[in-house]
C-alpha cells in the first residue's frame, strides 16, 4: 500500500490528503469469515462436532449425512454471498445474525430435499467431500498458480467437486466413507483453528496473493494439514471397519442387481 500524503500551510489550518489503492470498499469475500472469527468460540465447537459426526458415521447414517453436508454447503454458500453483497464496515453487528438466521433456516428445507432425493443428495455430498480435500490441496501447493484473480482457485475446486460427483455413479459406498471422511476431518481441524489460529481461509490468501503482501504459508498450516491427513485415514478407516463399503442389502448376501446409486430409493423390498 502506498501512501501519498501533502500538506498545505498557506492557511492556519493543516489538511493531510491521503490516496491508497486499497482505501475504498470493493467487492470481498472475507466479511463472512471475519464475522465467524468473531464468534469463533460457538463455531469452532459446532464445526468439531459436526466434523466428528461426519467422518464416524457419514456411512452408517447416510440420509442425515447428506441433509447435514447439502445444508452446510447452502448455509456457507448463500452466507458468503449476502454476507459480500449486504454488509461494509459500518454495518451493525446484528445484520450478521440475521443472514445466518435466514441462511439456516432455507438450509434446513434444502438438506431436508436432498436427503428425500437421494440420488442428488449423493452427487452432492460426495461432491462437497471432493471440495474439501481441494481446498486443503488448494492451501497446499495449488495456490502457487493462482494470480489473485481465483481463475486457478475456481477451476480446481469445481474440478475435485466434479471428479468425486462423478465416481460416486462407479464406485458409490467408497466415495461416501471417502468424502464424509475428507469433510468430516476438515470441519475438525477448521474448529480448532477459530481457537488456536494459523490456518488462513483461501479466501484470504487470495486477496494476500492479489495485493502482493503473500509469502507463503505459515508453518503452522502443515500441522493442520497432517491433523486432516490423519483424521481423514482415522475416519475412513473406522467406517470402512465398521461399516463396510457394501449396502444393508448386500451384507444380507441379497443379489445385487442395480449399482449401489440406482439403488437408493428404490422402494422394492430390500433396498433403500
Amino acid at each position: 500500500m502506498v501512501y501519498d500524503a501533502s500538506f498545505n500551510t498557506a492557511t492556519c489550518a493543516s489538511e493531510i490528503v491521503i490516496r491508497s489503492d486499497q482505501a475504498c470498499y470493493g467487492f470481498t469475500l472475507n466479511p463472512l469469515f471475519r464475522w465467524i472469527d468473531k464468534y469463533s468460540i460457538f463455531m469452532g465447537g459446532a464445526m468439531i462436532l459436526a466434523g466428528l459426526y461426519l467422518g464416524i458415521l457419514g456411512k452408517k447414517q447416510f440420509k442425515i449425512s447428506v441433509c447435514m453436508i447439502g445444508g452446510i454447503a447452502f448455509a456457507l454458500i448463500s452466507s458468503l454471498f449476502l454476507f459480500s453483497m449486504i454488509l461494509d464496515r459500518n454495518s451493525p453487528p446484528s445484520s450478521g445474525w440475521i443472514i445466518i438466521g435466514i441462511c439456516g433456516f432455507f438450509s434446513i428445507f434444502v438438506g431436508l430435499a436432498l436427503a428425500y432425493f437421494s440420488k442428488i443428495g449423493a452427487a452432492v455430498a460426495a461432491g462437497w467431500g471432493g471440495v474439501v480435500l481441494g481446498l486443503i490441496l488448494y492451501n497446499s501447493f495449488v495456490y502457487k498458480l493462482d494470480n489473485g484473480n481465483r481463475v486457478a482457485f475456481w477451476i480446481f475446486i469445481i474440478a475435485m467437486g466434479g471428479i468425486f460427483a462423478g465416481l460416486a455413479f462407479c464406485i458409490f459406498w467408497h466415495v461416501i466413507i471417502l468424502a464424509t471422511s475428507f469433510a468430516g476431518a476438515y470441519a475438525v481441524m477448521r474448529g480448532i483453528s477459530l481457537y488456536a489460529g494459523g490456518f488462513p481461509g483461501e479466501i484470504e490468501i487470495i486477496d494476500l496473493i492479489n495485493t502482493k503482501k503473500f509469502d507463503g504459508m505459515p508453518g503452522s498450516f502443515y500441522g493442520y494439514m497432517a491433523g486432516f491427513l490423519v483424521l481423514s485415514i482415522v475416519f475412513a478407516y473406522l467406517q470402512f471397519r465398521f461399516f463396510g463399503s457394501d449396502s444393508e442389502t448386500d451384507k444380507a448376501g441379497q443379489k445385487k442387481t442395480r449399482h449401489h446409486y440406482h439403488a437408493i430409493g428404490g422402494k422394492k423390498k430390500g433396498r433403500w
